[in-house]
């Protein structure tokens, strides 16, 4: 499985696909009035290894095979098309899709690695059995997955998904659903504590993903001290780390060493500065990037202690054998949950238009948003609609009052 973001398109789907080696697409009809079965059809049309394209309320769409009857509850398919072994099974179970300086890169992660991630985010959270996680956040990204997917899958509890963001709806489904764990995006966490949603005795985790780990080490005291918090770290796709607050309620720096899943003693990382100054992961919790068709020769050179060099920069911290996240990588920026080489939008608008210009602001929720100035907003933002860009570029190019 290899999902996408949401708010990708063609362009972002093209470059992802084209190195993941995709054989087929699965998509939906409509999502807030975008359709994204032409733009499966549209991507696979760009991409020929891409032999099928399929699809839930698509209607039908010539070109789209549907997938609708497989939620009628009939069971129409004989067990020998439904559970056929073609062999042994694939080495990767999930790619994800990371955004370097050098474009949008493959990432793998096989079975081991997603539950060695999973056990130690419940672990961290005390998560038992049966639980009711609620996650804020989409199934794509690593993140995303562990945080929520794989932890539900351990416990044999009931997993609900709460998108787009709305606080009225999201303290009905706690109370509806009787949740008693809680995904959600780091921007949040503020809101969340004066929102009086955890003064109730449902929830007793809340799992807060740093898309932005630089942000950690100035994150706001966590003085709810009935309601764990768990601060998973996100390394781009590339690894992630996961920290209980200390009662404290205080983000603590990252311990060199290994880092094991307590009451088993299993290690699943080891944490390193590297010698560029940045943090440094190896172990079940980081992975390479992911070449389908690369030999031996090709393989991406990691570093000789076989840690996976993150980008982020990082310093020691003077009272502890410990790192501080201080940076992203140089040339990314973070809006929300995307990330962006700010290169490759600047140069996206220089092609369509050389005499606008975009840059990144930083913002205290998002980390980042973009703003861009055109002589014409209205035809900029359809000329960059019409090359695939992601929505949030051309939302950059606000009319400005006369």
């Amino acid at each position: 499985a290899a999902p996408l973001p949401l708010l990708w398109r063609r362009a972002d789907c093209i470059a992802a696909l084209s190195g993941a080696g995709a054989r087929a697409i699965v998509t939906c009809g409509h999502v807030a009035g975008f359709d994204h079965a032409q733009l499966a059809l549209e991507v696979a049309a760009e991409l020929f290894p891409i032999r099928a394209v399929c699809g839930f309320g698509c209607g039908g769409i010539d070109g789209i095979v549907p997938l609708d009857d497989l939620l009628s509850g009939a069971d129409e398919h004989p067990d020998s098309i439904l559970f056929r072994d073609d062999g042994p099974p694939p080495p990767h179970a999930v790619v994800t899709f990371d955004v370097t300086a050098d474009g949008v890169v493959p990432v793998a992660r096989n079975a081991a690695q997603l539950l060695a991630a999973g056990r130690l985010i419940r672990q961290r959270g005390e998560i038992g059995s049966k639980a009711v996680i609620l996650s804020t956040l989409p199934f794509t990204s690593v993140a995303g997955i562990t945080a929520a997917l794989v932890p539900w899958l351990l416990s044999g509890g009931t997993l609900a998904l709460h998108l787009p963001f709305d606080p009225d709806r999201l303290r009905a489904q706690v109370k509806w659903l009787g949740c008693t764990s809680l995904v959600v995006p780091d921007a949040v966490l503020p809101g969340l504590s004066r929102s009086g949603l955890l003064e109730t005795d449902q929830i007793r985790t809340v799992i807060s993903v740093w898309r932005a780990p630089e942000r950690l080490a100035v994150a706001a005291q966590w003085t709810n001290l009935d309601v764990a918090l768990v601060d998973v770290a996100s390394f781009g796709e590339r690894a992630l780390l996961a920290a209980r607050r200390p009662p404290a309620g205080r983000s603590l720096p990252w311990p060199t060493g290994a880092v094991t899943i307590a009451n088993s003693g299993a290690e699943c990382a080891h944490v390193a500065p590297m010698p560029g100054g940045t943090l440094g992961i190896r172990g079940a919790l980081a992975a390479a990037a992911f070449r389908p068709y690369e030999t031996d020769a090709m393989a991406e050179p990691i570093a000789g202690s076989g840690h996976v060099d993150t980008g982020y920069a990082c310093r020691t911290d003077p009272d502890e054998d410990a790192l501080i996240v201080t940076a992203p990588p140089a040339g990314l920026v973070a809006v929300g949950g995307y990330r962006f080489a700010m290169h490759d939008l600047q140069d996206m608008v220089r092609d369509t238009d050389d005499t606008s210009v975009l840059a990144a602001l930083p913002h205290a929720v998002t980390g980042h948003r973009l703003a861009g100035a055109a002589a014409n907003p209205a035809a900029m933002r359809n000329m960059l609609n019409q090359i695939g860009a992601n929505p949030l570029l051309p939302a950059a190019f606000r009319d400005r009052a006369a």
